[in-house]
Parts: structure tokens; sequence; C-alpha cells
């Protein structure tokens, strides 16, 4: 399919969603974004989205608020990453058609539905720089990537993180060359993002009432842990990738070495993400390390055994992220979203590499 009718069919497909996904009936961050979106700067501000302007300040160049303008936001900001997920994973090596798959399992994840749920989040735009800024970098665009990143600082502080997994990436791979310019720019974004927090605090006296930095005492993750039964708590983390979180670790094991490579130099920002932030909205930030070794398992299953993950997939996360309540109950579909992962798993391993991978160099 070509990429811009392929763009359009995953755009209608999530409008659609959006349509239809119902208001928030808890507290959003929605009265601070479209404040900061009028004034710019909250003087005094105590609240940690205070710091993250971008999205904001940007949609108030748009006339008009509330949902329809955020919505459509996030829509294509989530088509965006769901497209750029799929060139990713062909570059690591996967087929076209599990490319396609892909593309649509992104689409329709728990992260990139939530966010249909409720827009007013930078998670939209995080989404989306993840897959693009890998993509870039590793087709040697540093540079355009590292401008790309300073903007993107200014959105959430996770357009850090693709720069130090490809930095660790290559350093396995002993390229000390590629390795030590991603990693400067990691360096010289996370400081630019330390110095927007240092002048906001002292020039916007802003003084936000925040546990993700209360380190030593667990930060937000003992907050929320605290604040749901842990029976919620994993239910909440199983559902942000489901069946996924079976594929994942065996597509690692019969991956690449470079699939290997990036797994591990995911895995501290991974941790420390969930650390300071809600972790089963953290989780889907780090899709771009998930869907590639993902993607190696599609290509060792029939077609349509890889279709079927996608539309179980699709009902769990329908109501799991959008929250439709007209679909099934995510327990049930969890369960045979579960079943059915298990089953892939089996199958890949006894008729293994049933679609000939194509290795893009860049």
């Amino acid at each position: 399919m070509k990429p811009w009718l392929l763009a359009l069919a995953v755009a209608g497909v999530l409008g659609m969603i959006a349509a239809v996904a119902p208001i928030p009936a808890f507290l959003t961050d929605k009265d601070i974004y479209e404040k900061l979106s009028r004034e710019l700067i909250i003087a005094q501000c105590d609240d940690l989205q205070c710091f993250r302007v971008l999205v904001p300040w940007t949609l108030g160049l748009i006339p008009g608020d509330g949902y329809l303008k955020w919505r459509l936001y996030a829509v294509l900001c989530e088509t965006g990453a769901a497209i750029l997920m799929g060139w990713w994973v062909v570059r690591l090596g996967a087929s076209a058609r599990a490319a396609l798959q892909v593309t649509w399992l992104t689409a329709l994840g728990a992260g990139s539905l939530y966010t249909l749920h409720d827009p007013f989040t930078a998670d939209p735009l995080m989404h989306l720089l993840g897959p693009l800024l890998l993509v870039l970098l590793f087709a040697n665009r540093i540079g355009l990537a590292a401008i790309v990143g300073v903007a993107g600082i200014f959105g959430k502080e996770f357009a850090a993180v693709p720069f130090w997994v490809a930095g660790v990436t290559w350093l396995q791979q002993r390229d000390t060359g590629r390795a030590a310019h991603a990693l400067a720019v990691f360096a010289g974004i996370t400081g630019l993002w330390a110095l927007w927090q240092l002048a906001t605090r002292s020039l916007g006296g802003y003084t936000p009432v925040q546990h993700s930095g209360d380190l030593l005492h667990g930060a937000f993750l003992m907050f929320w842990l605290t604040h749901i039964s842990p029976w919620l708590a994993i239910v909440a983390v199983a559902g942000a990738y489901g069946a996924l979180w079976l594929l994942w670790p065996a597509g690692v094991a019969w991956g690449s070495r470079e699939l290997k490579q990036l797994t591990a130099a995911s895995i501290l920002p991974l941790l420390a993400f969930n650390y300071v932030q809600q972790p089963d909205r953290a989780l889907w930030n780090f899709a771009f390390a998930v869907m590639p070794a993902v993607a190696v398992v599609l290509d060792r299953i029939p077609s349509a055994l890889g279709w079927s993950l996608v539309v179980v997939q699709a009902l769990v996360n329908l109501r799991f992220g959008a929250q439709l309540a007209f679909v099934p109950t995510a327990r049930a579909t969890l369960a045979v979203a579960m079943v059915l992962g298990l089953f892939i798993l089996w199958r890949a391993r006894t008729a293994p590499l049933v679609a000939a991978p194509r290795v893009v160099t860049p």
C-alpha cells in the first residue's frame, strides 16, 4: 500500500474512534493545558504540566478550544507514529507484511487509543517522536534529529530518550563516532531541559507539587501503587501491551544482534520512566523497542494469524485505551489475547520464518 493511502486509512480509523470516545469522567489536565495555550506562562504554577509547553503553545495558534482540536492533534500524531513505526521495523529487517501489521498494532495500541480518550497530554507527540528520531538517527541524520529533539524537549522530557538508546546501541557495536555524537546530543538536550526547569522555577515562580521528584521514596511509582489495588496495577500494566508482552521477549531471542543491542539500550530509560511516571502510560512510549521484536515473530507465522492478533489487540485496546463501553470488557478480551499470543509463539517456534525479512541499510 502506498504510504499516503495507508496514512489516510489509519487517520480515518483513528478519527472515527476519537469521534465516539467518551469524555473522561475523571479530572484531566485539560484546564491547565488550555490555560497555557492562552497565557503561555502561568505565574506561580504548581503543576508539572506547566513545563510542557510545546503542544499547548502550538495548538494555541489554532482558533478554538476543547476536545475537537486536541483530539485532532492526537489523531494526527498517532497516525504519524504508526506509519513511522512500520518504517522503523523495516529498517531492522522486518518484511513489508510484518511492517504493515506493526503499523496497525501501533495505531490501535493501548497508549495510542488512550490519547483519543484523553488528548490533553504531550503523549501523542512523544509517541510520534520515538520512532521518528530513531529512523533519523539510524539513517545518519543526527543533525536533523538533534533539531527535532531540541524542540521536542519542550513538549516532554522523553524526547531525549531516543538519543540515549541510539548512542548506547552504537557503543555496543563499537561504533564510537556515532555513539559519541548521539550521546553528546542526549547530554545537550537533557541540559537544555534542566535549564528550562530552572528558568521557569526562578522567573515564573513555578513550584510544582510532584511525586515524580521524590526519588528516595518510590517517586510516582510508589504513589501510584498506594492509590490503586494490586490487581488493578497488574491489569493496567498487562493491558499496556496485551499479548505483545509474550511476543516481545521471544522476538528479541529470535532476532538479530542489533535488535538485542537496541533492547539492552532501552532497559535503563524504560525502568527510569516507569519509576517517575504512571507505568501503564509510560510503557507505550517504548513501543519503538517492542515492535521490532514483535515483527520478528510476525515474520514466522502465517499472515492470517498475524492479522488475528491485530484484531484481538484492537478489541482489547478499544475498551482499555479508548474506553468504549460497547466493546467487550478488557478482562475478557485480554484473556483471549494472551491465549492467542501463546498459540502464536507455539506456531512461530514450530514453523520458523514464513516471510523472509528484507534488510535495509541506511
